[in-house]
C-alpha cells in the first residue's frame, strides 16, 4: 500500500522563551499549508545532521542562535500528496539576541497552542510539547 510519495525529513525548532512560550512564524502564502502558524524548521540538506538543519533553519529564520539544545522526539505524518518525517528539537531562545523573522512572528504559551489554525503534523508535535512540560522536561536555565 505504500506508493512512492515525495518524502522529506524536516527538522522542527520550538524555541521557548523564559515564560515557556514558543516561538511561531506564520508560512508563506507560497508554500505547502500556507498563511499558518508553525515552528521555524526546514528540510535536511545533503550531509546534514538533523540538529545542523534545525540551528540553520533556525538561524535563518529568526536571526537567532537559541541555547540548550535538546531532542525531543521524531514523528511521520502522511499528507494527501507526501509523507514528511519530522524531527523535533526545543531549544531556549537567548533573550540577549533580536529576532529578525522573514514573516511575521509571535510568542505562543504551550496551552494555547491547540486553539491555533497549524499544518496537520503539527497537532501530534504540540502534544508532544505539552506532555514535555507536564513532565517537567522543557530545558531549564541554571538560575531559574
Amino acid at each position: 500500500m505504500s506508493h512512492a510519495m515525495p518524502s522529506a525529513v524536516i527538522s522542527l525548532v520550538a524555541m521557548l522563551n523564559e515564560d515557556n512560550e514558543v516561538l511561531l512564524l506564520k508560512r508563506k502564502s507560497d508554500v505547502h499549508c500556507p498563511n499558518v502558524w508553525s515552528f521555524p524548521g526546514g528540510k535536511l540538506e545533503e550531509d546534514e545532521m538533523p540538529l545542523q538543519t534545525a540551528l540553520r533553519e533556525l538561524k535563518e529564520e529568526t536571526g537567532v542562535k537559541g541555547k540548550l539544545w535538546r531532542h525531543i522526539g521524531k514523528y511521520n505524518h502522511q499528507y494527501d500528496d507526501r509523507l514528511l518525517s519530522f524531527l523535533f528539537f526545543f531549544c531556549r531562545y537567548d533573550k540577549n539576541t533580536i529576532i529578525q523573522a522573514e514573516s511575521a512572528y509571535m510568542w505562543c504559551k504551550l496551552e494555547q497552542l491547540s486553539n491555533l489554525t497549524m499544518p496537520a503534523a503539527n497537532q501530534k508535535l504540540v502534544q508532544m510539547l505539552q506532555d514535555c512540560k507536564k513532565e517537567g522536561l522543557l530545558p531549564q536555565e541554571k538560575n531559574a
